[in-house]
C-alpha cells in the first residue's frame, strides 16, 4: 500500500521593513544667500519620511550694507507616493529661524530683539531622481507658506542705530526652494 505524502502549506513572512536615512545638502542657498546647510531625512514608515535641514550663514554679501545673515530649521514630513521614496512626494513644513537682512537700502530687518524668531508653516511638493542604482541622488521641490515676522528696523550703516523697534509682517509665499543632492544609508527598496 502507498502513502500518501501530506503537503503542510507553509507561510512565507515578509521581512521586516528596515529604515534608510539620508544625509543632504541643498546646492541653491550656496549662490543666492550664501547659506551653508546639512539634512537628516528618515523614513518613519512605508510612505512617510520625516526631514530636517539646518541653515547656516553669517556673511556679508561683499559689503557691509548686504548681508543674509540667518540660523534655522524647515523639517518637514513627507508623504512619498512610491514606497522606495523615489519620484514625487508631497509635505508640510515648519520655519523657526533668526534672521539679520540687508539689501543695501536705507534699513536692514532682524528679528526683534534677537530674542523672536521666525515661526512659520507651509506645504511644499518634490520629486526624487536616484542616480541608477547608486545610492545618490537629486531632489527638486518648491513650497509655500505663513511666516508671522516681529522685527526690528535698523539703519543700515556698520552699528547702524535702531530705527523702529517691534514692527509686524504677515508674509504668504514662496518659502522653500531646493536642488538637493542626497546619499541613502541602508538597504534599497524595490517600488511598489
Amino acid at each position: 500500500m502507498t502513502e500518501k505524502a501530506t503537503v503542510i502549506p507553509t507561510v512565507v513572512e515578509e521581512s521586516p521593513w528596515s529604515t534608510s536615512w539620508y544625509l543632504k545638502t541643498n546646492f541653491l542657498t550656496y549662490p543666492l544667500n550664501l547659506t551653508a546647510n546639512l539634512a537628516v531625512e528618515v523614513e518613519i514608515g512605508r510612505h512617510f519620511s520625516v526631514s530636517v535641514p539646518f541653515y547656516y550663514s553669517a556673511l556679508n554679501w561683499f559689503k557691509n550694507n548686504i548681508k543674509f545673515r540667518v540660523a534655522g530649521s524647515q523639517p518637514e514630513v513627507r508623504y512619498w507616493f512610491r514606497r522606495d521614496f523615489t519620484g514625487f512626494y508631497v509635505a508640510a513644513h515648519a520655519t523657526f529661524g533668526w534672521y539679520n537682512v540687508a539689501v543695501g537700502g536705507r534699513y536692514r530687518y532682524q528679528d526683534h530683539a534677537t530674542k523672536s524668531p521666525v515661526f512659520g508653516g507651509g506645504i511644499n511638493a518634490g520629486y526624487r531622481l536616484p542616480f541608477g542604482n547608486s545610492r545618490w541622488a537629486l531632489e527638486f521641490s518648491l513650497g509655500a507658506g505663513y511666516m508671522p515676522l516681529y522685527y526690528d528696523t535698523f539703519f543700515n550703516v556698520e552699528n547702524g542705530a535702531l530705527a523702529e523697534e517691534g514692527l509686524w509682517k504677515h508674509y504668504w509665499g514662496p518659502d522653500h526652494a531646493a536642488v538637493t543632492l542626497s546619499f541613502r544609508f541602508g538597504k534599497r527598496r524595490n517600488h511598489e
